[in-house]
């Protein structure tokens, strides 16, 4: 069944349009709502197993404190061994022994639900689910067939919520590595000027770069050394098949994370101690200070360090600070 033009202005663009707001589909769904004179539609995303990954819910006429799971088991749903894109009247979700039916009128009336019209949208086991219900207005053929118009728009766009989701999640797994190497980075677009960066690179330079500071006209192919106008070292370095580069600055020192010490003692075979003054070395301690600052006497110092460089095979400071800083400690 095809879209027709007024699903399309009211419906399919506004679920489309806001597919990167905190909320994508809120405008979509008070349409919907306004357009079968439901007073609460849920769409969600999830099995019968799980908490659903995203869900939104618009209620009107005061029925905005209804509880979700409340409404949906009251109409008999979500139950995955209903057909995919097939829209379900609430007779046909009524149960069938007499007890059961009593209880679940008992529980429709406790959740104001006179009718309902409910959609799962694709046989994936998340796919999204669709629901209608009303108070008193009774649904009709026309917003059943309304539903399964905008199946297919529904389903690409929690598709595509979903890539975000996932490249979001990428993003922030990136960042916080790179913060934990002691780097911030931005993308600098062909004018130089900061396309996104990382939260590092936003407290470093929070109005990004002056103009002309940095240009990639001319696409570099291999990683360089640049200045910014006042003197802070930047490297550059090519994004592949894009009219972009990745600029990288380095922050302020800052200590190896609390979880450094156990990530080490696991890593390198290390005691506790042991692992406690690698961690400090690796900072810049000098060896003496370091154990100082852990409270060993001087001897037990040089003891542990000769045990840190037997069970590491460092040749010395500068080596065991290149394995520390190399190894999986500083993601801790």
């Amino acid at each position: 069944m095809a879209i027709i033009d007024s699903d399309q202005a009211d419906l399919v663009l506004p679920l489309f349009r806001g597919l990167l707001d905190d909320a994508p589909w809120d405008v979509f769904l008070a349409r919907l709502l306004a357009r079968t004179g439901a007073d609460r539609v849920h769409l969600f995303d999830g099995d019968t197993a799980a908490a659903p990954r995203w869900y939104r819910r618009l209620a009107g006429g005061g029925l905005a404190a209804n509880d979700f799971a409340a409404e949906l088991r009251a109409i008999g749903g979500p139950d995955p061994s209903l057909r995919p894109n097939r829209v379900y009247a609430l007779e046909e979700l009524h149960a069938f022994a007499p007890v059961e039916r009593a209880a679940q009128a008992a529980a429709l009336a406790a959740a104001e639900i006179a009718d309902a019209r409910l959609m799962r949208i694709g046989a994936a086991p998340r796919a999204p689910w669709l629901v209608l219900l009303a108070a008193q207005v009774t649904f009709g053929a026309a917003d059943s067939a309304l539903m399964t118009r905008l199946a297919p728009a529904i389903a690409i766009a929690a598709a595509q919520i979903e890539q975000l989701r996932l490249l979001r999640l990428r993003a922030e797994a990136a960042e916080q590595a790179v913060a934990a190497l002691g780097k911030a980075q931005a993308v600098l677009g062909e004018d130089g000027a900061v396309l996104v960066a990382d939260r590092q690179w936003q407290m470093l330079r929070p109005q990004g770069l002056a103009p002309g500071e940095v240009s990639t006209a001319r696409p570099i192919d291999a990683p360089q050394l640049a200045r910014l106008s006042d003197g802070t070292a930047m490297m550059l370095r090519p994004l592949p098949h894009a009219r972009a580069i990745v600029a990288s600055l380095r922050v302020p020192p800052a200590p190896l994370p609390q979880g450094a010490t156990a990530a080490l003692a696991g890593l390198l075979g290390l005691s506790p101690r042991e692992a406690a003054l690698a961690v400090l070395l690796a900072e810049g301690r000098a060896l003496i200070e370091a154990g100082r600052a852990l409270r060993l006497t001087d001897e037990t110092t040089r003891n542990y360090s000769k045990r840190i460089y037997a069970k590491t095979g460092a040749k010395g400071q500068g080596d065991l600070v290149r394995i520390v800083l190399t190894s999986l400690a500083p993601l801790a």
